[in-house]
């Protein structure tokens, strides 16, 4: 017979067993934090906004605590603005800032088509042309949330194709200023469907393996995209 220590010990379990059937968390504070940001780059809340901490409590129905954490990480994203008298605000880019973004994001893209273009596998290159393929949809349909949504994931699978660390890091530093200037600039009459064509010739390019013309492409879409968002903005 069992003693009566051998029948009391513990059934040996796997942490990810045992974690899988609690279920996942509710991560209250990260939704709030989406629905906030979310709600800053589709320009609901405009460029120098004042965000009242009650009022954000009762509209993403968390605690103050979780609210001002909420403000630092989009303050960390430059979405947000902390005046020492009028607390937070939604921050206004100027054209100024905008130019240099899209300065540096057309430096950062070049390279990164180009690398793309030369070593990308062809399940690698399937893949962005499926992306383009949720990007015409979303056209199609003129959701422009959508669309943004999914460019972002367009750079993303360049960057993780070609395991860039450090491009990576750069670009989530600024992918919330970006989105947010992707909005302005699809607000142009014409803007959506003229950057489809453009989108697509980068990734015509790509699939027929010519780095100097994905460049081109690039440096095209970017340039037009700075320009239509530039007109947008207040001087």
């Amino acid at each position: 017979m069992r003693s009566e220590i051998e029948e009391r010990a513990p059934v040996a379990v796997r942490v990810a067993d045992a974690l899988d059937a609690v279920g996942p968390p509710t991560l209250v504070r990260e939704k709030a934090f989406e629905r906030l940001r979310e709600a800053i780059i589709t320009g609901q809340l405009r460029p120098g906004t004042r965000l009242i901490e009650r009022e954000l409590c009762e509209g993403l129905g968390v605690s103050r605590a979780s609210i001002r954490e909420v403000i630092r990480q989009l303050e960390a994203e430059r979405l947000i603005d902390m005046g020492p008298k009028r607390g937070p605000t939604v921050a206004v880019l100027t054209r100024k800032q905008a130019a240099e973004i899209y300065e540096l994001r057309g430096m950062l893209e070049e390279r990164l088509i180009e690398a793309f273009a030369a070593r990308a596998t062809p399940e690698q290159r399937a893949g962005l042309r499926a992306i383009f393929g949720e990007l015409t949809e979303a056209a199609g349909r003129m959701d422009l949330r959508q669309l943004v949504h999914v460019m972002v994931r367009f750079n993303k699978h360049i960057v993780h194709a070609l395991d860039h660390e450090i491009f990576d890091d750069i670009l989530d530093h600024v992918n919330a200023r970006i989105s947010w200037l992707r909005m302005t600039s699809m607000s142009k009459p014409g803007r959506v469907e003229t950057s489809l064509g453009e989108i697509e010739a980068i990734v015509a390019a790509v699939e027929a393996g010519d780095p100097e013309g994905a460049v081109r492409s690039v440096r095209h879409y970017v340039t037009n995209a700075r320009d239509a968002a530039l007109e947008q903005l207040p001087d």
